[in-house]
């Protein structure tokens, strides 16, 4: 980008709550048809979210310069062009610089939400930014770990039936791909596409309690032996283990010190997996 030399001192300007950063675009431009210097035609300002400075978002606010080549012999009709930006993309409001700082943030331990929070964005920008590291990632459908383990999440409108199911190669805790839905027909269908080969050296798969899924295992992985895993286990045994408690609380009544050291006792670790 080139800077405004007559406005240079306004160029970075501190509105409070945000910084405002004026630039100019402007660069010779030929016409793509008959090769000739296009005209100026006045600048188009237009306004990009750039990375932020002093922990204050910032605007980017640039004049891109409008080109024009008259009709002529050699273009029998009038040729426009508008400069553009690197940085951002056609039709793009947002700085491909956040987009990057988005996919690094990605690899931490925090929700969507929080995410598009620290950067001044909105939820669906990084759901896209996610989106479109899926053309990026391709998984080796000719290869699976030896020691398997998938398990399903909510992603909301991400996935038709509002939860997807993410695939783990266990053993060096690396996520291999996320799956769209968790239904039986999908996962067969997404299973297949793997070689017949790369599923039979499969050893074990690391599931839930939910049966369709060890049936569906059984038929796609017929050599692997399959695990449960252990904070679904625990966390189930919690849920029987709290049931009984209020059904003993409700028959002993209040006032029970039995009971009540016993619910003190629960409420001091919450936590199955601890």
């Amino acid at each position: 980008m080139e800077l405004d030399e007559k406005h240079f001192a306004e160029t970075i300007e501190d509105q409070g709550d945000r910084i405002v950063i004026h630039f100019i675009q402007s660069y010779p431009l030929r016409c793509l048809r008959c090769g000739q210097p296009m005209l100026k035609n006045g600048c188009k300002t237009v306004n990009a979210l750039g990375p932020s400075l002093h922990y204050k978002p910032t605007i980017w606010s640039i004049r891109k310069q409008k080109y024009l080549c008259k009709p002529s012999a050699d273009c029998p009709t009038m040729v426009t062009k508008i400069a553009t930006v690197k940085d951002i993309d056609y039709c793009n409001h947002i700085a491909w610089a956040i987009k990057q700082r988005a996919m690094i943030l990605l690899t931490t331990n925090q929700s969507q939400k929080d995410l598009a929070k620290s950067l001044g964005v909105s939820d669906w920008t990084v759901r896209r930014v996610i989106t479109s590291l899926d053309s990026s990632f391709k998984p080796n459908y000719r290869w699976l770990p030896r020691h398997l383990a998938f398990d399903d999440f909510k992603s909301g409108k991400m996935a038709p039936s509002g939860m997807s199911m993410i695939l783990m190669d266990i053993k060096r805790h690396r996520t291999l791909d996320i799956i769209l839905s968790r239904r039986n027909r999908y996962l067969r269908s997404y299973f297949l596409r793997y070689d017949r080969s790369a599923r039979l050296a499969v050893q074990t798969v690391t599931v839930d309690l939910y049966t369709p899924y060890r049936r569906l295992i059984q038929e796609l992985f017929p050599n692997a032996i399959i695990l449960a895993d252990h904070f679904h286990v625990v966390a189930q045994a919690y849920r029987a283990l709290n049931q009984i408690r209020i059904q003993a609380m409700n028959n002993a009544g209040k006032g029970n010190s039995l009971m009540a050291g016993a619910e003190t006792l629960l409420e001091t670790h919450p936590n199955p997996s601890q």
